[in-house]
């Protein structure tokens, strides 16, 4: 499929909770997650994509958990979802619970290689 091809299936299929794109190539061994709105913004028209699925919240929180069990935690503070992650040099850091903030968490987990 080509950047283009993807674009308009996404439009297609995208539900509201959806938040998070899951895309691959053949030739490589690594997936990727991006922000959907981001994705479309900057797909070429031209570039080939085997496969992608489209993701919420809850299930980059549960790939998240798989990857880092035990240092990833949601807790609630002030009103609102907060995500306690133990980096792995043992600095804990807290963000709101959000796409953006799970992306970054996985990214810096993988350093954006992420095997599946």
């Amino acid at each position: 499929m080509t950047g283009k091809e993807i674009v308009e299936q996404i439009k297609a299929q995208r539900k509201e909770n959806h938040a998070f794109i899951k895309w691959w190539r053949k030739e490589e061994d690594w997936i990727d997650y991006d922000l959907i709105d981001r994705f479309v913004a900057t797909a070429r028209e031209d570039e080939v994509i085997d496969g992608f699925e489209l993701v919420g919240i809850d299930g980059l929180w549960e790939q998240l958990q798989r990857l880092c069990p035990g240092r990833v935690t949601k807790e609630r503070k002030d009103g609102q979802d907060i995500v306690v992650w133990v980096k792995t040099d043992g600095i804990k850091k807290e963000c709101v619970f959000m796409p953006q903030s799970l992306l970054e968490i996985l990214d810096a987990e993988t350093r954006g290689n992420l095997v599946d």
